[in-house]
């Protein structure tokens, strides 16, 4: 599961709040709303497999369920109708709200306790964090976000020691950084999934690992798969081993482009 904790330094504790004015006198509860719709919604339909964790001042705690979440639409006043109502049904233990939301009094350590306990793997999203070219993510992520304010040093301090990500040294809206992750995450699940295609084939090892190295440098993982007849020998007659050279479905074109320009027409088989 995927789940998105976003901190809010602003938002009201009390459901008095007015509908009418969410970026003012409701402490930005429209950058909540926003990153409940990002988190959650697609075109057509909710991400089943994502948990949205709102921390209000500290102190009280909204979560989300996708699989189980209903009358979210995607309009920012309905959203906050839905927090209202769960800062109106807050009580001494978590309680349902309405099908899907639950509303609790926890803090910041509460909520990554409470990650933990479910083997999430915290993820701070920070403009100083590593690369996502190069993160590795987790199975289980958690990804902590803050709303239009910066982390406090106490919070700084609670999430010192937590892996961090950067989705580029410009500062981005809440909702902008739930997308991206969700786009680098859906684009690796399909990465891990889908089969390799053919992108071209070649006789002997050294023009296949040089075209290899050439498409590598362009940012395209390969796999060089080799022919192996009913012999002892790995190898055609000619002596030469017949080699695919493989890349995901998605770098197909780009790939064949690439050979194209720098070396030949590629072969389909």
């Amino acid at each position: 599961m995927r789940r998105f904790l976003v901190i809010a330094h602003k938002a009201p504790l009390d459901p008095g709040f007015s509908l009418d004015d969410l970026p003012g006198g409701a402490g930005r509860i429209d950058i909540l709303c926003r990153a409940i719709g990002a988190s959650l919604f697609l075109s057509h339909g909710i991400r089943r497999d994502v948990e949205t964790i709102l921390v209000l001042q500290n102190a009280v705690q909204i979560r989300i369920i996708g699989e189980l979440v209903k009358r979210l639409n995607p309009d920012e006043r309905s959203t906050a109708a839905l927090i209202k109502h769960a800062l109106a049904a807050l009580d001494a233990e978590e309680v349902e709200s309405t099908p899907g939301i639950y509303a609790s009094r926890a803090t910041l350590s509460d909520a990554l306790d409470r990650l933990y306990q479910l083997e999430a793997t915290p993820v701070v999203l920070s403009e100083d964090g590593e690369p996502a070219d190069s993160f590795d993510f987790p199975d289980q992520p958690a990804f902590i976000l803050s709303d239009h304010m910066s982390f406090t040093d106490e919070e700084e301090l609670l999430l010192s020691d937590l892996p961090r990500l950067s989705l580029g040294g410009r500062s981005l809206h809440t909702s902008q950084c739930i997308t991206i992750v969700h786009y680098l995450l859906d684009r690796r699940g399909e990465d891990q999934e889908g089969d390799l295609v053919v992108c071209h084939v070649v006789w002997g090892e050294p023009k296949a690992q040089l075209i290899k190295g050439l498409l590598e440098d362009f940012g395209i993982p390969v796999n060089l798969v080799g022919d192996v007849p009913a012999s002892i020998y790995p190898f055609s007659l000619d002596g030469l081993a017949k080699l695919r050279i493989m890349v995901r479905p998605r770098d197909l074109e780009r790939a064949r482009g690439i050979i194209r320009d720098y070396f030949e027409e590629p072969v389909e088989e």
